[in-house]
């Protein structure tokens, strides 16, 4: 049985609205309530369907025939237009690296709360830094998520690590170090599947280079404690992601998923497996071919969750509108041209239907 100094404890490691609180009874404080209307069907963490996210093995992709090729081609587009997620495995992305990285997240999260508070999350130009949450007048409903984070790109990776561990230089290190790499890697591998998924798309190789995302690129750190009544709340709440993609790594416990028809599909983490979803901009880019549907972050009562997502950028446009190549007769223009900092405004007003102000 939970008692309440160990209840007060878990407070004081990942909220500063649970801090403040005593949470007796088990209950979940009134912050972080959510109406069910909201949330959706909330399927166990763990409570895995017939009806999963496509798994594709990219491992020995280089060496494939051409007929190989399409068909993982194939699978791609079929995955974006129907589920807006896959999964990968065989990705080339050192194993170690990813043991590094889960290493890294965590010491981060086991600081002190008012350790982690001086990194506040605030906008810098156009995208959020810091940690926690970003908090506007703007936003419509100011509930907490039953969760913590910590975004950083790898210009503010040295800042994160002096402020965390100011007199400890070895601890600094190995945070960048771990974080600098695997921004490195990711950034690989992101290249790698716009590389695909463009000529999933059916995108001439000749014309890659326009169509590659802007950097730097953006990452989150995840942390999902453990939570008396996970039926009363969640991890993250149903969204749609704003970028062209993003590249997750789920750990393995479970908790993510996704919209589908009138239901939702958990999706099952696979040992060293990356799921990957494709964002508002990459469903404009492809001119509605790629969807980039809701999903949530579910949370449990005995198992802290980790989970890292790099967050793939849209490529440095002007502005933002389907490719001219998927665009004909049979395929009419869904999305009038817009710009970031519109999409942005559009985002904080309408935040369930960023897009509905660019439809055609």
């Amino acid at each position: 049985m939970t008692t309440e100094r160990e209840r007060d404890h878990k407070s004081e490691v990942f909220s500063k609205a649970l801090r403040d609180v005593i949470v007796t009874d088990n209950a979940v404080p009134d912050a972080y309530l959510w109406p069910k209307q909201e949330l959706g069907p909330m399927l166990g963490h763990e409570e895995f369907g017939e009806d999963g996210i496509p798994l594709i093995d990219l491992g020995g992709f280089e060496e494939l025939d051409n007929n190989q090729r399409r068909q993982i081609y194939d699978r791609i587009r079929g995955a974006c237009a129907t589920y807006g997620f896959f999964q990968v495995v065989n990705h080339g992305v050192d194993l170690r690296i990813l043991d590094r990285i889960q290493a890294a997240s965590k010491k981060f999260f086991d600081v002190p709360l008012e350790t982690k508070e001086k990194l506040e999350c605030k906008l810098e130009g156009d995208r959020l830094l810091g940690y926690g949450f970003y908090k506007s007048s703007k936003l419509k409903t100011q509930r907490r998520n039953w969760s913590e984070g910590l975004f950083v790109d790898k210009p503010h990776i040295a800042r994160v690590s002096s402020t965390v561990w100011p007199e400890d230089t070895d601890s600094q290190t190995e945070f960048s170090e771990s974080v600098e790499e695997y921004v490195g890697a990711l950034r690989e591998l992101g290249l790698r599947l716009t590389r695909l998924i463009l000529n999933s798309l059916g995108v001439y190789p000749e014309t890659y280079d326009k169509y590659m995302p802007k950097e730097p690129a953006l990452m989150r750190l995840n942390h999902y404690p453990p939570c008396p009544d996970p039926s009363k709340t969640v991890g993250l709440v149903p969204h749609h992601d704003a970028n062209f993609f993003t590249i997750l790594h789920q750990g393995d416990v479970g908790g993510l998923q996704v919209k589908k028809d009138e239901g939702w599909v958990a999706v099952r983490p696979y040992p060293n497996a990356f799921a990957v979803n494709a964002g508002n901009m990459l469903q404009v880019i492809s001119n509605d071919i790629c969807k980039s549907v809701l999903h949530k972050a579910v949370v449990n009562q005995d198992s802290d969750r980790y989970s890292i997502a790099y967050f793939v950028q849209a490529p440095d446009w002007d502005h933002i509108a389907p490719l001219p190549e998927l665009v004909d007769a049979a395929h009419p223009v869904k999305y009038r041209p817009f710009t970031w900092p519109e999409y942005l405004e559009s985002q904080l007003a309408n935040p369930s239907n960023a897009l509905k102000n660019f439809e055609l």
